[in-house]
């Protein structure tokens, strides 16, 4: 996995054009202007593919990878229509900071209900595309042949009639000067050898051998880390809780109630947090909602699959009439249990107070609906495609931190709890 260890405008162009004749090709659609200056002068060319010298191809995808291959999913497109040598690619996630500043040349970075490739399919393709057409073109240009008479496969450029072939990365910086064409002919699935295929995802090897970085991953000096733990169902109430029992563990700093529903210890380390709170005697009432279970919201369901007036999205003929006079009948129940919407791995959220900063961060499926509540917001980088860091200004140098990480030990439903 590639990131740009600290993104901004500069950096952002270095890093595309490493090694002094790097690329970023893409496409002027569907997101506004996107031409700046890379740091020889040369034109970066929108910001969906990079191709550098050595032939090796970093894909930027502007959708989250939650578990759900979409980043695999989307870099096949890309370089099914690119027609780069696969084994050669790889990926980087665009942060919300910097998509912000250049205008929102990614769209929208939204990750839900399967929108990454549903959505971003025909553009993504497109970035491909292009990026073809214009790296053939500056082949094409140098060899003073039509480009017609050229085409590309595996990273490849080869002159048909002339035989002649050079790779992406010897022309990528005179691709670079090169207009983008306005319209692209994308490849007719059926031709597909790279996109639809079941091939290796980029992301298992990272996250294997630990190499991913993740927002619980960060580590900033003075830092301390809070465990907390909400109410075991929704609308009820914290009675009390003994911080004596824990205050003198290992690293534990501070005992906190956290609004009516919540209590969170502090401490040096994670795992000395964590195992205070385990520990913390705490008293809860559940209110109405400590009396719903699995059984009684199956009831609820089943009541409303019988009642006699209920809404009807669509109705072809009639259901009831067909079942009394049919000649047979089968009947079968399907149930499915009750399931909370709620992340398997632990919540957590980086946060850095200081005099006159704040510095606050969260993993979300769309990373820029908190920015239009703080406009100054700089471009700024993400440590992954799941986690995102926003900083809202540059404290004065002696500025003491105080910083939190607080990592959820429960994530709190939206529902009573099943019980």
């Amino acid at each position: 996995m590639n990131y740009v260890p600290q993104i901004n405008r500069r950096t952002f162009v270095v890093s595309a054009a490493a090694l002094g004749g790097g690329l970023a090709l893409g496409m002027d659609l569907p997101f506004g202007p996107t031409v700046v200056r890379a740091v020889d002068g040369a034109p970066e060319i929108t910001a969906w593919v990079v191709i550098k010298p050595d032939d090796s191809v970093i894909i930027r995808i502007a959708r989250s990878e939650m578990g759900q291959g979409s980043m695999t999913g989307l870099a096949q497109l890309v370089a099914e229509e690119l027609e780069c040598d696969w084994s050669k690619v790889s990926t980087e996630f665009p942060t919300p900071g910097e998509n912000l500043a250049r205008n929102r040349v990614w769209g929208s970075q939204f990750t839900a209900g399967s929108r990454a490739i549903r959505e971003s399919n025909e553009y993504v393709r497109k970035a491909g595309a292009t990026a073809r057409s214009m790296l053939i073109q500056a082949a094409a240009n140098e060899w003073k042949v039509p480009a017609s008479e050229c085409s590309a496969s595996n990273s490849v450029i080869t002159h048909k009639t002339s035989g002649r072939t050079t790779t992406f990365g010897k022309v990528a910086e005179a691709a670079a000067k090169i207009e983008p064409p306005k319209d692209v002919t994308l490849k007719d699935p059926k031709d597909w050898k790279i996109a639809g295929k079941p091939l290796k995802r980029l992301d298992t090897a990272p996250k294997l051998t630990g190499a991913h970085v993740y927002s619980l991953d960060l580590k900033l000096p003075g830092m301390l880390c809070a465990a907390i733990k909400d109410t075991p169902v929704f609308g009820g109430k914290l009675i009390s809780f003994d911080a004596a029992k824990v205050q003198g563990m290992p690293g534990v700093k501070q005992v906190v109630k956290v609004g009516d529903g919540a209590v969170a210890v502090v401490a040096e380390r994670w795992w000395q947090a964590k195992t205070a709170l385990d520990a913390l005697p705490a008293t809860w009432d559940g209110g109405e909602n400590a009396k719903v279970s699995s059984a009684t919201i199956a009831e609820l369901l089943k009541g409303g699959l019988d009642a006699e007036q209920a809404f009807v999205g669509n109705e072809h003929g009639d259901v009831k009439q067909a079942i009394a006079t049919a000649a047979k009948k089968v009947e079968a129940v399907y149930a499915y249990p009750y399931q909370n919407h709620a992340t398997m791995e632990p919540m957590k959220r980086p946060s850095s107070i200081r005099r006159i900063a704040a510095r606050r961060g969260c993993r979300r499926k769309s990373p820029r609906r908190r920015w239009p509540r703080c406009p100054k917001l700089p471009a700024c980088r993400s440590p992954s495609a799941m986690s995102t860091r926003c900083s809202s200004a540059a404290a004065s140098a002696d500025a003491r931190p105080t910083i939190t990480c607080i990592r959820r030990s429960r994530f709190p439903s939206r529902y009573p709890a099943r019980r």
